[in-house]
């Protein structure tokens, strides 16, 4: 298939180069995924523990008082004001989240009062989860469907909570907070980043494989095509043409040997 040496070398280095080229696409696209999931790990870790904060801020002074309650959704009125607690707050403000692009979070409980405290499949399965991992635990998936970013992390009693909550205890995990992040500009920016890669890597291999290959022609397969010739016409009687070169390589020592043996045979021809 591949008579001339040139040939071989150069099929021989540009599988090679197309290897290292698919390792390293490989590589560099999987640490470009990682590194952008982090970025919106982080952005949900960030955002939960603000909301923890809230969370300690509000109960610590057992909620918030609101003038001109209207409805319901108070655990005390007193005159024109009514008081929320930290659960009823975080609901409120989830429900004011809803359409925002950045992010959308809700408190989650396995028993809810509330509609919207209702966990799906996702939350459901992450508060069980938390039952046997502990309170640190972190959940989280990455879902290319809905091109979303699920994170769920859990809501721990704490000391204040048993002002409004005599049925819990201190420690136990009796929900938690799940957030939603959309992730399509993340997906962009991969798409992106893989098509500016791609032709820069392919444009790179390119560059790379016609200079070697040319520096190979150069260095090697042309002199030897050279030595050749001449070896051929001092194979016909043509020994007037020399072929000693000042190269110190192998073919050096091949053309100074081929003329060693052109000398000798013009010796004998005398």
């Amino acid at each position: 298939m591949f008579k001339s040496i040139q040939a071989k070398v150069n099929a021989i280095i540009t599988v090679v180069l197309v290897l290292v080229f698919l390792f390293f696409s490989f590589f560099l696209d999987e640490k470009l995924r990682e590194n952008a999931w982090q970025q919106k790990i982080k952005q949900a870790q960030l955002l939960y523990q603000q909301l923890s904060f809230l969370k300690t801020y509000i109960g610590k002074h057992r909620g918030i008082w609101i003038k001109n309650p209207k409805g319901d959704d108070f655990i005390l009125k007193e005159g024109n004001f009514g008081r929320k607690n930290t659960s009823i707050v975080l609901g409120d403000l989830s429900e004011q989240a809803v359409g925002n692009d950045m992010y959308n979070f809700k408190v989650v409980s396995p028993n809810p009062i509330k509609k919207r405290n209702k966990a799906d499949a996702f939350e459901t399965q992450a508060l069980m989860q938390f039952k046997t991992k502990g309170t640190d635990t972190e959940i989280y998936k990455i879902d290319k469907k809905d091109k979303v970013l699920r994170y769920i992390k859990p809501m721990v009693t704490k000391e204040f909570c048993i002002k409004c909550h005599p049925e819990y205890t201190v420690g136990d995990i009796n929900g938690g907070i799940s957030i939603t992040i959309p992730i399509q500009d993340t997906l962009k920016e991969i798409r992106s980043s893989r098509i500016y890669f791609g032709i820069f890597g392919i444009s790179t291999l390119i560059i790379v494989l016609v200079s070697l290959i040319l520096i190979l022609s150069n260095i090697v397969t042309k002199p030897i095509k050279q030595l050749t010739d001449r070896a051929e016409k001092i194979s016909t009687g043509d020994i007037s043409i020399s072929t000693a070169t000042e190269r110190e390589d192998e073919i050096g020592a091949l053309s100074n040997a081929i003329e060693r043996l052109r000398i000798s045979i013009k010796k004998l021809m005398k």
